[in-house]
């Protein structure tokens, strides 16, 4: 489709001069499309999930508690019913947030079941348990 140059270019509605219609180098779209922002930061949404608060009943009361402080009760609740791992973990927790003057690096806390005690120190293993202890200052 060529234009036939001997038809002289009307300028009109719709129809700037030829002259100022397309500059060599000059882009018809200067900003462009926006760029997609990415915000996956995983410490921030996890962060974010953490703090929500949702309302719960305890103890037969409406209470507001965020995500994690639901998540340490139940896992405080499910290491006093005697779930070892849960435990480990509330003692490692306390020792890095709660006790930081006494958190000793070279110091390790070790948990063991009663089976486990029976098969270390024999029949007197709770005797022998205290005395470890009263040894380590606990």
């Amino acid at each position: 489709m060529s234009r036939k140059p001997d038809k002289p270019y009307q300028v009109g509605y719709g129809k700037p001069p030829s002259a100022t219609r397309f500059k060599k180098g000059k882009s018809g779209n200067p900003s462009g499309r926006p760029k997609k922002l990415s915000t996956l930061d995983p410490g921030v949404i996890l962060d974010s999930i953490d703090n929500e608060e949702i309302v719960v009943i305890d103890q037969g009361k409406r209470k507001r508690m965020t995500k994690a402080e639901i998540y340490i009760r139940q896992l405080f609740s499910s290491a006093i019913k005697g779930d070892m791992k849960a435990a480990r973990q509330v003692v490692e927790m306390a020792a890095d947030y709660l006790a930081p003057d006494y958190h000793n690096k070279d110091r390790s806390y070790v948990f063991i079941g009663v089976t486990e005690a029976i098969q270390r120190f024999g029949p007197n293993w709770r005797q022998k348990v205290s005395e470890l202890n009263a040894l380590a200052g606990y």
